[in-house]
């Protein structure tokens, strides 16, 4: 059993199969949709485009019986030298394993059958799910969380061929959040019509909408600078433009505060160690480490506890304003 938590472990598993090195069963388990599709859609190009119809086929678990599937994969490809089985939403075959395993060593080396689960638990200490992996490769590929979602959009653009920087990253995730499947659509739309191979702030704020001086990225910046009268120049245009939801904000304020706590209680500001202790970008440590300065960690727990009073605030607890006028009164209590 294989766990993919970030991008250089799900370019090993992208690499095997590149350099023609597959399994005969592939287990894929995420709750994060992106995985599952774009691990099928790399592994479609085994199969030329002039022979799928003939040797690619692609099943719904609650369309077709464990039995039929099996009946599939032991055929031999029509011409080619391969045959791929993709089943979506397998979760429910899954459950007859006993009858898999009981079949899968007679399913001939040129079948790969692909079973794609949308996030369940699965006991990978059971004597069934061992003896499957003798037989093929299980991925766990695990939701990504947003101090690592920059270091995602990087990949997926660059894997476009396309440059990008952190801070555009970081500009791109504040309207997709940690959604891949997002990202992967509006890098599609990003890239559609760049003349060179770079994607820029500009060219995101274009797309977005998003403005270069008043964006969650700069709020964040700003805060840990204690610089009050930026603050609230990016607070009162969040106000009044709509900008961003108030879950937005107090989401990666709460991302943001947190890391800083983190970096207070490891008492190293070595920027190498924070980057891989903490998960966070090197590109973006040296900032932690100076808002680190301007806020104790009593002042960090204290702005938390303010944060998780405006987010109950932000449902109508102990609270019936406008959402907007939070915005505000958020940012003077952390400031304050």
């Amino acid at each position: 059993m294989n766990i993919v938590s970030n991008v250089d472990e799900y370019k090993e598993v992208l690499k095997k199969i590149n350099n023609n090195f597959f399994s005969n069963l592939y287990i894929l388990n995420s709750e994060e949709i992106f995985f599952l599709n774009d691990f099928t859609n790399q592994i479609k190009k085994i199969i030329p485009d002039e022979l799928k119809d003939l040797n690619q086929y692609v099943f719904y678990g609650n369309e077709i019986k464990i039995e039929d599937v099996i009946i599939s994969a032991k055929k031999f490809p029509m011409l080619g030298d391969k045959q791929l089985i993709i089943i979506k939403e397998g979760a429910k075959l899954f459950k007859k394993i006993e009858y898999l395993i009981s079949h899968i060593k007679s399913i001939p080396n040129s079948t790969i059958l692909v079973f794609c689960m949308d996030g369940i638990n699965i006991n990978y200490n059971k004597t069934e799910i061992k003896t499957l992996i003798n037989y093929g490769s299980i991925y766990d590929f695990k939701k990504i969380y947003d101090n690592k979602i920059s270091s995602w959009i990087k990949y997926l653009a660059e894997r476009r061929g396309f440059n990008i920087n952190f801070k555009t990253c970081e500009l791109i995730k504040e309207r997709t959040g940690n959604n891949l499947s997002k990202v992967n659509i509006e890098l599609d739309k990003v890239t559609l019509n760049i003349i060179n191979n770079e994607i820029n702030d500009k060219i995101i704020i274009e797309h977005f909408g998003v403005n270069n001086d008043y964006n969650l990225f700069e709020l964040q910046n700003e805060i840990g600078k204690k610089n009050i009268k930026k603050v609230f120049m990016i607070s009162n245009y969040f106000t009044n433009n709509s900008s961003y939801s108030i879950q937005q904000i107090l989401s990666a304020l709460h991302n943001y505060f947190s890391n800083i706590f983190q970096i207070h209680s490891l008492k190293n500001n070595n920027p190498k160690s924070l980057s891989q202790n903490l998960g966070l970008n090197y590109y973006f440590v040296n900032d932690y480490i100076n808002a680190s300065k301007n806020y104790n960690i009593k002042d960090v727990v204290k702005i938390i506890r303010i944060i998780k009073k405006y987010d109950l605030k932000s449902k109508g607890i102990n609270y019936d304003g406008n959402s907007n006028n939070l915005i505000n009164q958020l940012v003077t209590e952390i400031t304050s």
